[in-house]
């Protein structure tokens, strides 16, 4: 594979750093592909330069981030880095070569990635798709309505391939002849996890792609996890949450979607079931709306929504009758009112 200077010192450069680095992307943006022979030969002046100019708040993060640099610059190869990655059939790819894939993840400003490294299909980066996240441990009806919702829209998934949710995507966009993208945590030759090995190929042999911004050899970690939710959000037109628990990864990425200005659609169910709690959290707070397979979203039984219910069982019916006999204010009651519309409570 014969690459230019300008990409092998790419390819090293993105090495350097950890997913999302405003900083290390700040310094190649705006110097270019000397930033590497200024980290070769310790010559950082053009750094702070070019830094205080354009983003003087980022001056105090500059020691560090050489510091950094410097510790891994003298184990990275970019000619092996490359080999690696044709054993593994995947390749670098330049965002340039991408114009739509490189539009969606400017919006990611300073935290886009400079490149990425591609098993499969790369041109299929550049149509719509949709995202589809959710837990690594669905109930029967996630498992169900993942499928279901994946039928209902048509279109290529991209997801995490993790187990559950999101290999649930991925196996029935390949079942309906629907192309899809796993973004992956590390490098591709160390796609997590193992036990989705065979989908994973499947995948790339059903004209999808496996995909990353971290170089082959690179181990999955748990802020890699966490970065690789945003490209996941900034790579989709809308993003789709079928069941997640109160905390979750779903609702990380959730949030990048919905700081990306993406459509965020979450799937409720009855509160009973964990893994719809933070589905119905995500509706409640306005992270999300209401997709409806089935249409029907439970409230979180918090204290304030005791007292509503109390209330209203005590015969108080109007939002003046029902604050003054919960001793709630009337934001509180119209809160509750909004989000349990579809239950017609009042």
């Amino acid at each position: 594979m014969q690459l230019s200077d300008n990409e092998l010192a790419l390819i090293t450069w993105t090495s350097l750093s950890e997913p999302g680095d405003a900083l290390a992307n700040l310094l190649w943006s705006t110097i270019g592909p000397g930033v590497l022979q200024q980290a070769k030969t310790g010559d950082f002046k053009p750094w702070y330069k070019a830094v205080g100019k354009s983003h003087p708040e980022y001056l105090s993060q500059l020691r560090p981030a050489i510091e950094r640099i410097s510790l891994r610059l003298p184990s990275v190869n970019p000619h092996q880095l490359v080999e690696r990655g044709i054993r593994w059939n995947c390749k670098p790819v330049s965002l340039e070569n991408l114009p739509e894939t490189r539009r969606r993840l400017a919006d990611l400003g300073l935290h886009a990635p400079l490149m990425l490294w591609v098993a499969g299909n790369e041109q299929l980066l550049e149509t719509e798709q949709v995202a589809i996240v959710g837990t690594r441990t669905p109930s029967k009806t996630g498992i169900e309505n993942c499928r279901r919702l994946v039928d209902l829209l048509g279109m290529p998934v991209i997801s995490g391939g993790a187990k559950g949710i999101d290999s649930t995507a991925h196996e029935q966009a390949l079942k309906t002849a629907l192309p899809t993208v796993a973004v992956m945590a590390g490098g591709i030759d160390r796609a997590y996890p193992v036990e989705n090995w065979d989908l994973f190929h499947r995948i790339v042999r059903s004209k999808g792609a496996l995909i990353s911004e971290m170089a082959p050899g690179v181990q999955p970690s748990r802020f890699r996890f966490l970065q690789r939710n945003r490209l996941i959000a900034a790579m989709s037109s809308e993003l789709f949450v079928v069941e997640a628990a109160l905390r979750s990864g779903s609702k990380n990425t959730a949030n990048h979607a919905k700081r990306l200005n993406r459509e965020v659609y979450a799937i409720a169910g009855s509160w009973e079931n964990k893994m719809s709690r933070g589905c119905n959290s995500m509706i409640q707070q306005g992270l999300a709306k209401q997709f409806g397979l089935d249409g029907y979203i439970e409230i979180e039984p918090d204290w304030k929504a005791k007292r509503i219910e109390d209330a209203m069982r005590n015969g108080a019916k109007s939002l003046e009758e029902i604050a003054l006999e919960s001793g709630l204010t009337r934001f509180d009651v119209e809160f509750f009112r909004q989000a349990t519309k579809d239950k017609q409570l009042f």
